[in-house]
């Protein structure tokens, strides 16, 4: 029997493995998708003429087309980023299907909403804007694989870190700022050589994806275990888990 569980806890741990590299996979693909449709957003707008800057990795689309087509390569990248904290969080047992699809809905609106917030935050009022920067990623975590409504991830994440507030610092910078230099590399990419350009993709998908580990890991560390409306009972290895 022991060696039988032995065994059934590799399967599991290898069937993480293997998620975790299928989704950074799907997440360098998003960034690329994400990049040329920025590209080909800001060509067709006309503010690649207005700054002096030609960008010849651009889609076939209307500036209406590019900007649809961002939105969704952004959604995208959320719901990848989610389900790679999923593969390595201890999800609670008995998740349904709906709370599985809210999860990925308030992570989606985390990620894309917080990120805007503190992006105004921080050209506005400097210490807000950090504050809520710092705090985004462990949101984001909670609301993904805990179960917690937004309102609970945002108290949460604030309760839980008193004392640790440097290495969530140091960890959600790694993580915030994997949008800010995906828009930067997007906006310059014209000064790269096709090689650089993936080379500074697999940087930027790596940093995102061991960030989201970190992350994961650290609100983890915070408490013991993951706890929430629906992480109560922390998955073994051997249990089923819902992507």
């Amino acid at each position: 029997m022991p060696l039988q569980n032995s065994s059934a806890g590799r399967r599991a741990v290898d069937g993480v493995g293997s998620r975790a590299v299928a989704l950074v996979v799907a997440l360098f693909a998003g960034n690329v998708a994400w990049n040329v449709l920025l590209n080909t957003l800001v060509a067709r707008s006309g503010v690649a003429t207005t700054v002096r800057l030609a960008y010849d990795a651009t889609l076939p689309l209307s500036a209406t087309g590019a900007a649809v087509g961002l939105a969704v390569a952004t959604v995208a990248l959320a719901v990848l980023l989610a389900a790679l904290a999923r593969s390595v969080a201890p999800l609670g047992a008995g998740e349904t299907l709906d709370e599985t699809v809210l999860a990925y809905g308030r992570a989606v609106v985390v990620a894309v909403a917080g990120t805007v917030a503190a992006g105004v935050g921080l050209a506005v009022l400097l210490l807000p804007g950090l504050l809520l920067f710092l705090h985004l990623p462990l949101v984001f975590v909670a609301v993904a694989t805990d179960g917690d409504s937004i309102g609970r991830a945002v108290g949460r994440a604030w309760s839980r870190t008193r004392g640790a507030r440097a290495r969530l610092a140091a960890v959600g910078l790694a993580v915030a700022a994997v949008p800010l230099a995906v828009a930067l590399i997007a906006l310059f990419t014209d000064l790269l050589s096709p090689v650089a350009e993936l080379a500074v993709g697999v940087v930027v998908t790596t940093v995102a994806a061991a960030g989201v580990v970190a992350v994961t890991a650290l609100a983890d560390s915070f408490d013991g275990s993951s706890t929430g409306a629906s992480g109560t009972d922390s998955v073994t290895p051997t249990g089923s888990r819902q992507l």
